[in-house]
């Protein structure tokens, strides 16, 4: 397969691929699917990492053919890693989609975007919107510089800036929407005064998708979306995003645990324990069939729990994490174990809360 075969069969390749993203529900407006129709995946990502962590590429006949068909495939793909950790990848097709078009996106729109990774995704805002009214910043010049070079290759110029996302771009603001291909603990507040009077953010924030709406200059209010969406966290420095070395296991004689093991697997209570608890790092233990018998969990700060297959549970570290998932869970039973779609958003100069329901119900706040 010579570089003309790749861009020569790449063509009916896109078509399959947005065929199948719109059999799927996934690309409904005519627009999206024009852009991802035309532009070519396979630029922005020369070659990926497998689970092993084997490089897969264009340039290597040995896995070309594997390669070609994964870039035109609904999958994400770890494109970046950093000491042996995927720190940037190019996000699964439909995910991609679904955000696009729930951005309600109109002609003579300003777009930014937090987390440039490829280019790809800049490059279909920019087939949307137009180069001058796109705006893309990742952390790592690593990540920015080939990101500038393939858009480029591709005919497009969106501005491209390495700087910390959680400050925006104010140079090109106000903007109309603001979307996140990285996961955020919570909005930062820059990018709701980067925003029109009219604009929305969507973001990962914890496990699920936002949508926010600017209300004032300092707040905004917001829904999440149905289902899940697992993204890599917003990295503020270049070292950011890489895995911390799992503390020393807690020893001693455990207590019953009130979060029983099958409930790890519950993707709805995963999107409340990611709110509850931001950044944990999660390990687990599987049986023959692959469910789950028992966990460790840790936090940045060093707090430490370790699930034990017998149903007990020991803790360490300044904070009892199993204990706030624990009341976390209650909570979600008691409320019939509801969908990341029924959790809102409040945002103003006080702070920022995740609620269930109603203002009056459960509620979190995001630090």
């Amino acid at each position: 397969m010579t570089p003309e075969d790749i861009d020569r069969d790449a063509v009916p390749a896109r078509a399959k691929l947005a065929q199948a993203l719109a059999d799927g529900g996934d690309l409904t407006d005519p627009a999206w699917r024009e852009a991802f129709e035309t532009v070519p995946r396979h630029v922005f990502v020369p070659y990926f990492y497998d689970h092993a962590g084997n490089q897969i590429s264009r340039d290597d006949p040995a896995t070309r053919e594997q390669w070609f068909t994964a870039v035109h495939d609904d999958r994400s793909l770890v494109t970046h890693r950093t000491n042996g950790a995927a720190t940037s990848s190019s996000s699964q097709p439909s995910l991609m989609a679904g955000m696009l078009q729930a951005l309600n996106v109109a002609d003579g729109m300003r777009a930014l975007e937090i987390g440039a990774g490829t280019g790809y995704n800049a490059a279909l805002f920019a087939h949307r919107l137009g180069d001058d009214r796109v705006v893309t910043i990742d952390i790592s010049p690593d990540i920015t510089g080939p990101a500038r070079v393939r858009l480029a290759a591709t005919g497009r110029h969106p501005l491209v800036v390495t700087g910390d996302g959680s400050f925006g771009w104010p140079e090109r603001a106000p903007y109309d929407r603001i979307m996140a291909t990285c996961r955020l603990d919570n909005i930062p507040p820059a990018l709701i005064t980067q925003l029109t009077e009219g604009g929305l953010i969507l973001a990962p924030l914890g496990n699920a998708l936002a949508r926010i709406h600017r209300t004032g200059t300092h707040s905004a209010k917001g829904q999440f979306l149905p289902g899940g969406a697992y993204f890599m966290p917003l990295r503020r420095t270049a070292g950011d995003g890489i895995p911390s070395r799992r503390p020393e296991l807690p020893a001693g004689k455990g207590r019953p645990s009130a979060l029983p093991a099958a409930a790890i697997g519950d993707n709805a209570f995963r999107f409340l324990a990611s709110i509850v608890e931001p950044g944990l790092t999660w390990q687990y233990d599987l049986d023959e069939d692959r469910k789950i018998t028992g966990a460790r969990v840790w936090a940045g700060d060093g707090s430490l729990a370790q699930l034990r297959p017998d149903g007990t549970v020991t803790e360490t570290g300044p904070r009892p994490v199993w204990g706030t998932l624990e009341e976390a869970h209650q909570i979600y039973r008691d409320a019939g174990q509801p969908g990341a779609d029924r959790y809102r958003v409040s945002i103003d100069e006080r702070g920022q809360r995740v609620w269930l329901d109603s203002p009056d119900g459960p509620s979190w706040t995001l630090t």
